[in-house]
Formats: C-alpha cells, sequence, structure tokens
C-alpha cells in the first residue's frame, strides 16, 4: 500500500465501549443543546409528541413497527451529520401539523419517520456496532448502561408521562447508540434479538489493533478529523493518533462526520493539501 486517507476521525484503539459512550454522549448533549437553540419551539413540541405516543400506547409504523417514546428520542442519530438539526425539526413539525389539522399522525408522516429510524437495510450495524469497540470484554449493552446514567436521558429507565414535564427541561435525543429495546420494536431486528444478545455477552474478544504494527508503521496515513465529530470523539481521536507512525492529520471544526459525502470539494481538499504539503 502507498498511502492511507481516513475522514471522520481516528477510531479508539485503547477504550473500552463505556469509555467510548461516556464521551460520545458527552457530544451529542451538545448538539441536543444546538438543536433547542436553534428551534426553542420544540421543547414543548417533543414533550407533547411524546405524550400523544404513550397515549396512544405507541403508534403503528407502516412496515409493522411501533413507534414509541423511546424510539422517537433515537432520532437524535442524525444530529452529528451537516443538516442534521434541520432534519429532524422537519419531521417534528410535520407531526405537530398533523396533530393540528387532523387529531393523529398521518401515514406519510409516519413512513418519514420510519425512513429515518428504521435498521432495516442495516440490520448487522444494529447487532455489532457495539463490538467494535470490545476487546478483552464484553458490552453488556455499554450505550443503554452509561445514558441511564446520564439525567439528560432519563427516559431510558422511565419514558415521559405527563404533559407537566414540559414545564421542566427539554427532551434530549439520543445518538448513534443502540439499545435493547429497538430489537423489540423493529420486525427486522427482532428475530435477531437472540443474537444480539448473545454478542453483548461475549467477553473474549481478542486485541482488535496491533500496538506494535502501528507504532512502526511505513504507510503515510492522512487523517481528516472533525472537532465536532458526534460519533468519533475528538479526545479518542488524538490518543489514537498518537500511537500510529506516520499519521498527519488535518483538524477542523467547519465539518460534521458526513462532510465526505456532504462536502466532498472541501473534504478532499484538505486531504490532498495534507498530502502535498512538505515540512521545511
Amino acid at each position: 500500500m502507498r498511502e492511507a486517507f481516513t475522514t471522520g476521525g481516528l477510531a479508539p484503539i485503547k477504550s473500552t465501549p463505556e469509555e467510548v459512550y461516556a464521551a460520545t454522549y458527552k457530544k451529542v448533549i451538545e448538539r441536543n443543546q444546538a438543536y433547542y437553540a436553534k428551534f426553542p419551539e420544540d421543547v414543548n413540541t417533543i414533550h407533547e409528541l411524546a405524550y400523544h405516543i404513550k397515549s396512544k400506547g405507541g403508534l403503528k409504523l407502516p412496515s409493522g413497527g411501533i413507534l414509541t417514546v423511546r424510539l422517537f428520542l433515537t432520532l437524535g442519530r442524525d444530529f452529528g451529520f451537516h443538516g442534521g438539526l434541520d432534519s429532524v425539526h422537519d419531521l417534528v413539525y410535520r407531526m405537530k401539523s398533523d396533530l393540528a389539522q387532523f387529531q393523529f399522525i398521518t401515514r406519510p408522516t409516519l413512513s418519514e419517520l420510519e425512513a429515518a429510524l428504521t435498521f432495516e437495510n442495516a440490520v448487522l450495524y444494529a447487532v455489532l456496532h457495539e463490538a467494535i469497540y470490545c476487546q478483552r470484554g464484553a458490552s453488556n449493552w455499554a450505550a443503554d448502561r452509561v445514558g441511564k446514567s446520564l439525567t439528560e436521558f432519563r427516559w431510558l429507565v422511565d419514558s415521559p408521562d405527563s404533559p407537566a414535564s414540559i414545564r421542566e427541561h427539554p427532551l434530549f435525543f439520543s445518538g448513534e447508540m443502540i439499545y435493547p429495546f429497538l430489537f423489540e420494536v423493529f420486525p427486522e431486528l427482532e428475530k435477531l434479538a437472540p443474537a444480539a444478545k448473545i454478542i453483548a455477552e461475549v467477553s473474549d474478544w481478542p486485541a482488535l489493533y496491533d500496538e506494535w504494527q502501528l507504532a512502526k508503521n511505513e504507510v503515510p496515513l492522512y487523517s481528516l478529523t472533525y472537532i465536532d465529530d458526534m460519533y468519533v470523539d475528538y479526545h479518542l481521536a488524538q490518543q489514537t493518533a498518537k500511537l500510529v507512525k506516520n499519521c498527519k492529520q488535518a483538524v477542523t471544526n467547519g465539518m460534521y462526520h458526513n462532510a465526505l459525502r456532504s462536502k466532498s470539494a472541501d473534504a478532499f481538499k484538505a486531504l490532498f493539501a495534507l498530502r502535498d504539503d512538505s515540512l521545511d
């Protein structure tokens, strides 16, 4: 191999799943704060939508899944993308408009919600997501456990049940976290629930990375790293960068995780400038 390029940060090499999620939840909280700063009217709206969903015992999605309050609050998965705040707000606005006009959420809106939430085309992502951080230990649903310890994600323990809670705190959306309850509400995941449970409990994972080999790496690695990446923690990425020989980074706070798709020209320009730069 002559050279290698990465975008969106460098994977954590030494961190446990718990450490990874403790770091990424902090960035998810920041993105929620940015969301409500941009759309302050959604503080009340999302409480009202959560109350409506719970009062109906969940809403049937077109493909057979069930939109529960907890599932609704996983829409923040897109918060780390360019345009992610707007896309979530658009869905929230559609739901609010449906209730105002029809007193129920219409099928077209439910279809859009399902498209944003489903794992139909990414079942392995759901099953194996936490395993990518496992080394010599089980994940045991680390994202769920860490989330339940944070007051901002108290809905993981008890979902909202009263419109009175509107006067308290905004409901925060989760990010790129996989929870056990997802395997109960999606038809495409239900049959995989036993396998997901087994994988979550596997404890004899080998080391994922050969640190000795990385320390003597001779292949130039050019990495575009985002300070505000919601999915790959910047500080953990810096720990990895120090462990990989011949690694050069272009670091920016002007791009999010999907910049390679959303800002392709800028991303490639930064990467190739990094490669073509020569030290004085």
